[in-house]
């Protein structure tokens, strides 16, 4: 390849958002690349216009940007090898196409309509052992026309496209980094097209004009791709070029051991996003989705991972996506995400909601999370959790907790009771005055502090569960606090037994 420098690429189909598994692929070439000093490139494999959308592109580019997943090289960073919008390259393709014909190693072929032989995506289901379920297409015979048949066929209107010859008698063997030696038996592998009567290269032939054009040292994709190896090697040897390392890493599948699907929730980055789930947490759990660092050490930091990132730690098997461990290991990097940057990353999540709230002002925002820090799994839980913290207007209590704490005359009684005691406290209503207020009110009273702080609860939360009554009323502040006690005694007033 004319370099002993690594190199290699992660190269997106822009026909959609960026899925988990494309994520994972960016990933483990992005760690190979910084842990052997090496250029990750990216190729935006944009060929395919009926599904194209620059949206996507977009979409990719702000979710790899989110996992601060960087690239050396790109459209959008330049570099000696452009360009890397592969539908800029199709003269590029052409002319080794041209090579070919030139050389007999691709004939003519006039069949048509052509065979689909497109680009896999990271989410397509793939057997375990990697190879193709496809059906193989009758072989055509375009290679024994001769040059008058062809001329006829031309003078018909049919535009040829090029097929690759293979020798059926010969199989081809893949020396794949992560699965070891895979044979494709002689028959298997028959005549391929590799540029549409078009003149558009199809999948397979321009991933290896571009992975050679820009000395791509190493290919490291899904396993879904293992059956497309066979016919790229043998591109690669009809132009008498090293081909790159190939290594297949595994396919990810549902706790079922089934293909993942929207039916197992989130499978796009960007909806991860959106649930609050934390980049630093998913990056971790992805790189564990088929590689072990050895030992049992699961949470690891982006250095640790690129001091130890190899290719020969990555498994054969599939890789499972099981979604309580992303869970837990995102609430443990919740609970040590400093204050102010929790803060802040809470506040653009409620800032993307709508309507957007209207008590989202850094100091109240860091109170709250300082409360739900410890018992929330993602900042989609901060925020759902604490809805009733972000409005300063009423809430609506939830029917099964009035049923159980707010529905008689003398929880009625006890809520009017605590409203006039936190009425009567300093401006500064913090949580030490209120518990002092309610535990003073019982002791007067002889009752329980809990016959005041459940149906509070209620009115102030709308929940029949929450934090400490005491800091979530002082968070609150005493306006909003009296206010909606005060709406849920008036709300309730004609329906409680007198």
């Amino acid at each position: 390849m004319g370099t002993s420098a690594v190199r290699v690429r992660f190269a997106p189909s822009p026909t959609g958002f960026l899925h988990v598994g494309g994520a994972r692929t960016a990933l483990f070439n992005w760690l190979f690349a910084r842990h052997n000093g090496g250029t990750l490139v990216l190729r935006v494999e944009d060929t395919d216009a009926a599904r194209y959308s620059d949206e996507y592109v977009d979409a990719i580019y702000r979710a790899l940007r989110w996992l601060d997943i960087d690239w050396d090289e790109g459209p959008d960073a330049g570099g000696q090898f452009g360009p890397y919008r592969q539908r800029e390259r199709a003269q590029l393709h052409r002319d080794a196409a041209a090579q070919l014909l030139a050389r007999g190693a691709v004939y003519e072929c006039f069949c048509g309509p052509e065979p689909v032989e497109s680009k896999p995506s990271e989410a397509e289901e793939a057997s375990d052992d990697g190879l193709s379920s496809r059906a193989v297409r009758p072989q055509c015979t375009c290679a024994t026309l001769s040059a008058q048949q062809k001329d006829a066929r031309r003078a018909a209107g049919v535009a040829p496209a090029l097929r690759m010859r293979v020798d059926p008698a010969r199989a081809v063997v893949v020396d794949d980094l992560v699965r070891g030696r895979v044979e494709f038996p002689a028959g298997t592998i028959g005549d391929f097209v590799i540029v549409k009567s078009d003149g558009g290269a199809l999948y397979n032939f321009a991933a290896v004009i571009d992975d050679h054009a820009m000395q791509i040292s190493h290919v490291i994709r899904g396993d879904e791709h293992l059956a497309n190896t066979p016919k790229q090697l043998l591109i690669y040897e009809a132009f008498g070029w090293q081909p790159p390392a190939f290594a297949h890493i595994p396919i990810i599948l549902n706790e079922a051991r089934r293909k993942l699907s929207k039916r197992d929730g989130a499978t796009f980055v960007n909806e991860y996003k959106a649930l609050g789930y934390l980049p630093e947490a998913l990056v971790n759990f992805l790189t564990l989705l088929g590689w072990s660092p050895g030992g049992n050490q699961e949470l690891l930091s982006r250095e640790e991972m690129i001091a130890r990132f190899t290719i020969e730690g990555v498994v054969k098997h599939p890789a499972i996506f099981d979604h309580a461990k992303l869970s837990w290991m995102n609430k443990e990097y919740l609970k040590v995400l400093p204050l102010d940057e929790l803060t802040a990353r809470t506040i653009e999540l409620l800032q993307r909601r709508s309507p957007v709230p209207d008590r989202i002002d850094p100091p109240h925002v860091a109170r709250v999370v300082q409360l739900l820090q410890e018992r929330a799994y993602t900042l989609g839980e901060i925020v759902d959790q604490g809805a009733y913290f972000f409005t300063s207007g009423p809430v609506e209590p939830a029917p099964d907790a009035i049923a159980k704490y707010c529905a008689t005359t003398e929880s009625m009684q006890r809520l009017r009771e605590v409203r006039d005691a936190l009425a009567a406290e300093p401006r500064d209503f913090n949580a030490s005055e209120i518990e002092a207020a309610i535990r003073g009110l019982a002791e007067r009273t002889g009752n329980k502090a809990a016959a005041f702080i459940h149906p509070l609860r209620v009115a102030i939360t709308g929940q029949a569960v929450s934090p400490g009554i005491f800091e979530v009323a002082s968070i609150l502040g005493k306006d909003v606090t009296l206010a909606r006690t005060d709406a849920l005694l008036d709300g309730l007033a004609h329906t409680v037994a007198k």
